[in-house]
């Protein structure tokens, strides 16, 4: 996923520069938190919010060079754009469950997409096409299985990436939740 994600001319991550601090880079060499921020950098600038709800909010000047945020969001890994920007992906990342038995984690991708566009905020069309793309990539390297992976009795709804399937051949269970 990383390599997917590294080798995409369209994607810049969004990493902690210190407290409070982020910047945009190119590639990473490894996820470094659980929680990581993927930019679609055709959709245009990010938000940079006010620190007071109702304040007028900004643009980022220039995301590769960093800045500070002056408004929080609830997860402190990662920065928070207000709940209607839709040129950010959240990826959260789980690669052994928690517990006594080792396990795979569920991790997952989230996006707003054009969840706002009913208030005149929809999705840019780029980012609509990168997302169907990304989706289109996961699929082929992936393989389907339930939640729980191969040994479950559900119905296959999620899809297990290259590292996954070879733990699942060597017997490996994995979690049902994130």
């Amino acid at each position: 996923m990383l390599s997917l994600l590294n080798d995409d001319p369209e994607v810049a991550f969004i990493i902690g520069d210190g407290p409070g601090k982020w910047k945009a880079v190119e590639t990473i060499e490894a996820f470094r938190d659980r929680r990581c921020m993927i930019w679609h950098v055709p959709s245009g600038p990010l938000p940079l919010l006010a620190a007071v709800n109702g304040d007028p909010d900004d643009n980022i000047a220039n995301p590769w060079c960093g800045w500070t945020e002056r408004r929080a969001g609830a997860i402190s890994t990662i920065p928070y754009f207000g709940p209607d920007h839709s040129g950010h992906v959240r990826l959260t990342i789980k690669n052994l469950a928690g517990g006594n038995e080792p396990r795979i984690g569920l991790s997952g991708m989230e996006w707003t997409g054009s969840h706002y566009a009913r208030i005149g905020l929809p999705a840019h069309p780029s980012t609509q096409r990168w997302w169907k793309r990304l989706r289109a990539a996961i699929i082929r390297i992936s393989k389907k299985v339930p939640r729980g992976g191969p040994f479950g009795d559900s119905k296959p709804e999620i899809y297990a990436l290259p590292d996954a399937c070879r733990a699942f051949a060597k017997g490996m269970e994995a979690d049902i939740n994130p």
